[in-house]
């Protein structure tokens, strides 16, 4: 299946994008490299920050938070923490802490129930209410 041309959400050149990139492949080259040399850098200094990692690599901020959610930090011992996206608290690895993953999975729990319950008395009120009578006429004549 061929991709669908698009322009690179970083430089803006055209591209044929295939699975759902949003960069072209020389942006996608650079991102990685600048990956590997996150990864280099944070193995040579696994007590550092994320602004020490920004400083002494270049990379973007969001870049290395990024690898950090990804929790590609986890074989490098790096112990850099990055804020909950709903409360702010600091968590070491994901996107959410585990209060607010907890809390969200009940909400997603009771959404579940109210449809299934609502589902339910749908079904039992089905077949209640007007519907014409068929009077025993078999439609032959």
């Amino acid at each position: 299946m061929a991709g669908k041309m698009r322009n690179c959400q970083r430089c803006g050149k055209l591209f044929m994008q295939q699975n759902r990139e949003k960069i072209c492949r020389d942006c996608r080259d650079a991102e990685v490299e600048m990956e590997n040399k996150v990864m280099d850098f944070v193995r040579s200094n696994p007590e550092c920050k994320v602004p020490d990692i920004v400083e002494g690599t270049g990379a973007e901020e969001s870049l290395v938070v990024r690898m950090i959610e990804e929790g590609r930090f986890e074989q490098t011992n790096l112990k850099s923490y990055h804020p909950c996206k709903k409360c702010g608290k600091e968590i070491l690895t994901g996107q959410y802490c585990e209060a607010c993953l907890s809390s969200m999975q009940e909400n997603l729990q009771s959404v579940h129930a109210r449809i299934a319950t609502s589902s339910a008395a749908a079904a039992a009120a089905k077949g209640k209410g007007m519907h014409s009578k068929n009077l025993g006429k078999t439609g032959k004549k």
